[in-house]
């Protein structure tokens, strides 16, 4: 049968989600975990992958495996193999064609800003804390020719390796909660950093650095050397992963 995991994280002790040769990644404990629980070496078909220091509400992964184990119960057995900063909290029999990548409709995907003038330890690694005054209206504006399809080439982080960098933005939302402001990304794929390149630059559009229209004009440049700085990772995460109803049984 096949099976689908909804898993979360933190990534800060990783390098990144995908499995990397001598580097410890999130997908290789999972594999582990996941070959341990059934005593078989399993390979898992994962929605995508994170970069390093990047958290996750929702990833998803899919294996095979004929197993006895009661399928409400095998997150807890999973989770018995896992190291505490990585959990899976749901798992489902899904279609035999179901692919948790190819079969994948959205992202979501959510930066964190602790907009404080003082740090707070338990937000430590979990939300970057921006000490400046946010123009969020210039934030806002500059967002708004980032929606729809695109060359993002601007906001590409270095050594990325892609057929294309041609991407689909269905939006951005904004939301301020006290002295947090959490920003929604939602499209169909991202490109290395993107993210968080896109973010480093509003966040100085935001400071008054530059006019909201400095985003379009990065755009349309494809050039990364010009587009602002990279965001830290501890603010990122990855919320959701959108499939159709008819990819699930």
């Amino acid at each position: 049968m096949n099976i689908l995991i909804k898993i979360t994280y933190d990534g800060t002790a990783y390098h990144g989600y995908q499995m990397q040769k001598n580097l410890k990644t999130v997908e290789l404990e999972l594999t582990k975990a996941i070959s341990n629980t059934l005593k078989k070496k399993t390979k898992i078909y994962s929605a995508g992958r994170t970069d390093r220091g990047v958290h996750a509400l929702g990833q998803y992964a899919n294996f095979f495996a004929d197993t006895t184990i009661n399928i409400g119960n095998l997150p807890r057995v999973i989770n018995f193999h896992l190291p505490s900063d990585i959990s899976v909290v749901k798992a489902q029999i899904v279609d035999e064609n179901f692919h948790a990548r190819f079969s994948a409709k959205a992202k979501k995907y959510r930066y964190i800003l602790y907009n404080s003038i003082y740090r707070n330890a338990l937000y430590y690694n979990r939300a970057y804390q921006f000490p400046f005054k946010l123009n969020l209206h210039a934030m806002e504006k500059s967002f708004e020719c980032l929606i729809g399809e695109h060359d993002f080439n601007a906001f590409m982080g270095r050594d990325a390796v892609v057929k294309d960098t041609i991407r689909n933005i269905y939006s951005i939302d904004i939301k301020k909660d006290g002295e947090f402001i959490y920003f929604d990304f939602y499209g169909k794929s991202f490109l290395k950093n993107m993210i968080r390149i896109i973010m480093g630059t509003a966040l100085e559009i935001a400071r008054g650095k530059f006019e909201p229209s400095y985003m379009e004009e990065l755009l349309n440049s494809k050039k990364r050397a010009v587009a602002g700085p990279t965001a830290p990772a501890s603010g990122l995460y990855l919320m959701d992963v959108i499939y159709l109803e008819d990819c699930l049984k």
